[in-house]
């Protein structure tokens, strides 16, 4: 490698750390965010320190020797004192408290010669918490507002720190004394706290941070706006304490931000299809269905940002919507939303591979098997669980996990495979839902390596519930070997296949509000449906569909960077959404599935396909 080469090289090099250092500033924590005006609470201090908020602030007036609490003097009354509301609570919190952290920020309205010496008497019950220079401690009292002039400063107790709005003026000695630097917003920009700031408005705001930071002190800004994307911008621009009235919001938000971004480690290659059947009127003779479990277009997009900007899923061209309520429900759950897709008819939530009154219904793996097909219900979780057990069973509440394994005992689905074995070891009248399946030709499987290299034709793989452990556990290749391994075995039939595969883990993440689980997960999904798009083109007549049964966690995006793999995301809700979710659809027929309709639709699809001439 020449010279030139190498310093390349090495840009390269330095660029990625750097954008990925600039994706995650500094670590933030509630530590970070500062209860502003906190008196104003309907409960003052307690709401902001149980939530485990760095900084508390509170106005402060001297009354007739006490301090009290109020932002102006009419709203000043009796039992709103500052020890009242805050001193001894705090002094309460920090004896049973022996880690606890904060910031007492307080606000002097008028008259810093009456309120200073009040401070002293009041907080002296304190002293053993303080922290200031030399001393670390455990509680910081920093004074803002008509703070003394800087001659001043020094004729105040060590443990009292100030906060300024200008880095000028002062001597060394005073300057020990500034605890805090705190900005009107309104001096860099003027903003409504939607959108983003732009790069001259960064750069304004960066320079004053800088400022603050190179003279060793702590920055906050005040008059900011209220909102996540305020929040969201502050954190970008390394802003060390960030305001709010919104205490349990910000909290929130603060609190969850660990579970709630991802950075890639590295990306993976995807598969470029050719397209030379895509979209054509040809005879289809296989059919792959890919079911993300709970990936809607937040979760997909929040991969295809982890992976740089490509995704095997976004090489499909023809795409459309699946309506995905249930019977009975405007929100599906997995068990009404597989059956809607393996029976073609709504359900009640919890129901599997039954009508809203009961009566089963035959399911796609059925009219496959009797149209020849070698058929595959592949999963990384219990096959007992709601989606594969849709294309098997039929039970009207999906927990009955003893009765669906039952139920596998008739079904012609030629390869099982996913875990749940205790499920199938319960006799009933004396026999296992095992024994049935021994009886019925299937060769039982514990072992997921075994699985990979069994020449048998009907198999029940149960394989130990570490084998399909999250993909951020060290789950491996699971999904994909399987995969492979059931085309291989299926790919010379001549009537065909149909296969069902889930991604069953990225609805775990979304349930989990853990972003890194939706990501992983749904990566690892992408990955088979690349090894999907490969085959159906090496076969040419293969259909691929893609899709999810519902939403999971609606998942917002909040921040990313492509370049670097950087995702930030929130949700609002552990549970299911009833947001429509995409249909991706390759190969022959492809274009049947463009459009908007119910998730039924996607059955009477492939229905027809599987009954074509």
């Amino acid at each position: 490698m020449n010279i030139f080469s190498k310093v390349i090289a090495l840009l390269v090099v330095l660029i990625t750390i750097g954008v990925t250092t600039n994706a995650q500033i500094k670590v933030y924590t509630v530590a970070n965010a500062h209860s502003h005006n906190d008196y104003k609470n309907n409960i003052p201090f307690l709401r902001a320190y149980e939530k485990g908020f760095g900084s508390i602030e509170a106005d402060v007036f001297a009354v007739n020797g006490r301090l009290m609490v109020a932002h102006e003097k009419k709203e000043i009354i009796a039992s709103r004192s500052l020890k009242r509301l805050y001193i001894n609570p705090l002094i309460e919190k920090f004896k049973r408290d022996s880690k606890r952290e904060l910031r007492l920020l307080i606000e002097i309205k008028e008259d810093h010669k009456a309120v200073l010496p009040l401070v002293i008497k009041e907080l002296k019950p304190l002293q053993q918490y303080f922290s200031y220079p030399g001393h670390p401690g455990r509680l910081s009292i920093v004074m803002t507002g008509a703070v003394p002039p800087a001659a001043e400063l020094g004729n105040y107790p060590d443990w009292i720190l100030f906060d300024v709005d200008h880095l000028n003026g002062f001597t060394p000695r005073q300057w020990k004394k500034i605890g805090l630097v705190s900005f009107p917003f309104s001096k860099y920009v003027k903003w409504n706290g939607k959108g983003v700031l732009n790069r001259e408005e960064i750069s304004r705001i960066k320079a004053g941070i800088d400022s603050v930071h190179k003279s060793g002190k702590m920055i906050r800004f005040w008059e900011t706006p209220d909102t996540k994307s305020s929040w969201l911008a502050l954190i970008r621009l390394g802003v060390d304490i960030i305001g709010t009235d919104k205490v349990e919001e910000l909290g929130y938000f603060l609190n969850n931000k660990p579970h709630n971004e991802y950075l890639s480690a590295g990306s993976y290659q995807v598969y470029h299809p050719t397209y030379n059947t895509d979209g054509s009127a040809k005879k289809v003779k296989n059919i792959i269905l890919c079911i993300g479990d709970g990936m809607g277009l937040s979760q997909i997009y929040s991969t295809y940002t982890a992976n740089r900007g490509q995704l095997n899923i976004f090489q499909m061209l023809n795409i459309g919507f699946s309506i995905t309520n249930s019977a009975d429900a405007y929100i599906t759950d997995s068990a009404a939303g597989g059956t809607a897709f393996a029976t073609g008819q709504k359900t009640n939530d919890r129901a599997v591979g039954v009508d809203p009154s009961g009566r089963p219904l035959k399911s796609l793996a059925v009219y496959s098997a009797e149209a020849g097909k070698k058929t595959a219900d592949i999963v990384a979780c219990e096959l007992t669980d709601a989606t594969p057990a849709a294309f098997y069973a039929h039970q009207s509440e999906r927990s009955n996990a003893g009765a669906i394994a039952n139920d596998m005992a008739s079904t012609p689905i030629d390869i099982l495979l996913g875990s749940g074995y205790k499920d199938f070891i319960q006799k009933v009248g004396g026999v296992t839902s095992l024994d049935k399946l021994k009886q019925n030709g299937y060769t039982i499987i514990r072992n997921f390596d075994e699985f990979l290299r069994s020449p048998a034709k009907k198999i029940v793989a149960l394989v130990d519930d570490s084998v399909t452990r999250p993909k951020m556990e060290g789950r491996g290749d699971y999904l994909p070997l399987a995969f492979n391994k059931v085309t291989s075995a299926f790919k010379n039939n001549p009537q065909g296949f149909f296969m069902m595969v889930e991604g069953s883990q990225i609805d775990h993440g979304g349930h989990n509000n853990n972003l890194k689980q939706v990501i992983t997960e749904n990566s690892d999904f992408d990955r088979v449906v690349g090894d999907a798009l490969r085959f159906a083109d090496e076969d040419g007549e293969t259909l691929v569909i893609v899709t999810a049964d519902h939403e999971t966690g609606g998942l917002t995006l909040l921040d990313g960077n492509i370049a670097n793999g950087y995702v930030w995301g929130d949700f609002s809700t552990n549970d299911h959404t009833g947001t429509p979710v995409p249909v991706f659809a390759y190969g022959p027929h492809s274009g049947d599935f463009r459009g908007v309709y119910p998730n039924t639709d996607i059955f009477n699809k492939l229905l027809a396909l599987i009954k074509e001439k």
